[in-house]
Protein backbone atom coordinates (compact mmCIF):
# COMPACT_ATOMS: atom_id res chain seq x y z
CA UNK A 1 0.00 0.00 0.00
CA UNK A 2 1.25 3.57 -1.02
CA UNK A 3 1.01 6.05 1.76
CA UNK A 4 2.76 8.91 1.15
CA UNK A 5 0.55 11.00 -1.27
CA UNK A 6 3.51 12.33 -3.16
CA UNK A 7 4.52 8.42 -4.20
CA UNK A 8 1.36 7.69 -5.40
CA UNK A 9 1.13 10.55 -7.23
CA UNK A 10 3.29 9.05 -9.92
CA UNK A 11 1.07 6.08 -9.87
CA UNK A 12 -2.26 7.66 -11.03
CA UNK A 13 -3.80 9.75 -13.83
CA UNK A 14 -6.05 12.50 -13.06
CA UNK A 15 -8.86 10.34 -15.58
CA UNK A 16 -8.53 7.80 -13.73
CA UNK A 17 -11.63 6.13 -11.64
CA UNK A 18 -12.05 4.76 -8.51
CA UNK A 19 -11.82 1.37 -9.44
CA UNK A 20 -8.42 1.90 -10.99
CA UNK A 21 -6.74 4.12 -8.06
CA UNK A 22 -7.76 1.36 -5.90
CA UNK A 23 -6.35 -1.53 -7.80
CA UNK A 24 -3.43 1.11 -8.74
CA UNK A 25 -2.47 1.80 -5.28
CA UNK A 26 -2.87 -2.37 -3.81
CA UNK A 27 -6.65 -1.67 -2.13
CA UNK A 28 -9.18 -3.78 -1.57
CA UNK A 29 -11.97 -1.51 -0.85
CA UNK A 30 -13.34 1.96 -0.26
CA UNK A 31 -12.66 2.12 3.53
CA UNK A 32 -8.63 1.78 2.72
CA UNK A 33 -9.25 4.67 -0.04
CA UNK A 34 -10.75 6.45 1.84
CA UNK A 35 -8.12 6.39 4.40
CA UNK A 36 -5.17 7.24 2.26
CA UNK A 37 -7.72 10.20 0.74
CA UNK A 38 -7.99 11.33 4.34
CA UNK A 39 -12.27 11.53 3.71
CA UNK A 40 -14.89 10.18 5.45
CA UNK A 41 -16.11 6.68 4.14
CA UNK A 42 -19.59 7.39 3.12
CA UNK A 43 -18.12 9.90 0.66
CA UNK A 44 -15.85 7.69 -1.04
CA UNK A 45 -18.27 4.88 -0.85
CA UNK A 46 -20.92 7.61 -3.08
CA UNK A 47 -18.16 8.13 -5.86
CA UNK A 48 -19.02 5.52 -8.87
CA UNK A 49 -16.88 2.88 -9.56
CA UNK A 50 -16.24 3.86 -13.45
CA UNK A 51 -16.20 7.52 -13.58
CA UNK A 52 -13.08 9.89 -13.39
CA UNK A 53 -12.30 10.58 -9.56
CA UNK A 54 -13.74 14.09 -8.66
CA UNK A 55 -12.30 17.13 -7.92
CA UNK A 56 -12.03 17.53 -4.20
CA UNK A 57 -8.91 18.77 -2.52
CA UNK A 58 -7.73 15.31 -1.42
CA UNK A 59 -8.13 13.43 -4.66
CA UNK A 60 -5.95 16.63 -6.17
CA UNK A 61 -2.94 16.43 -3.69
CA UNK A 62 -3.01 12.60 -3.56
CA UNK A 63 -2.79 13.39 -7.94
CA UNK A 64 -0.25 15.81 -6.85
CA UNK A 65 -2.16 18.79 -9.42
CA UNK A 66 -1.31 22.57 -8.39
CA UNK A 67 -4.86 24.55 -8.67
CA UNK A 68 -4.45 27.83 -8.55
CA UNK A 69 -1.19 28.71 -7.40
CA UNK A 70 1.83 30.54 -9.64
CA UNK A 71 4.95 27.56 -10.65
CA UNK A 72 7.22 28.09 -8.07
CA UNK A 73 10.37 29.99 -8.63
CA UNK A 74 13.28 28.12 -10.15
CA UNK A 75 16.27 27.93 -7.50
CA UNK A 76 18.91 30.38 -6.85
CA UNK A 77 22.04 29.75 -8.53
CA UNK A 78 24.63 29.15 -5.54
CA UNK A 79 27.41 29.94 -7.96
CA UNK A 80 25.97 33.11 -9.22
CA UNK A 81 28.42 35.26 -7.09
CA UNK A 82 31.35 33.46 -7.69
CA UNK A 83 30.68 33.81 -11.84
CA UNK A 84 33.03 36.98 -13.32
CA UNK A 85 34.10 38.19 -16.35
CA UNK A 86 37.24 36.51 -17.65
CA UNK A 87 40.36 38.98 -19.26
CA UNK A 88 42.39 36.74 -22.28
CA UNK A 89 45.29 37.53 -23.31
Amino acid sequence: MVSAPLTAAALVDSRMSKRALRAKLGLSNDKQLAKVLQLPVEQVESWEEERALPAVPEVLRLLDVQTGTAPAPPPADPDDDRIVPVEVA
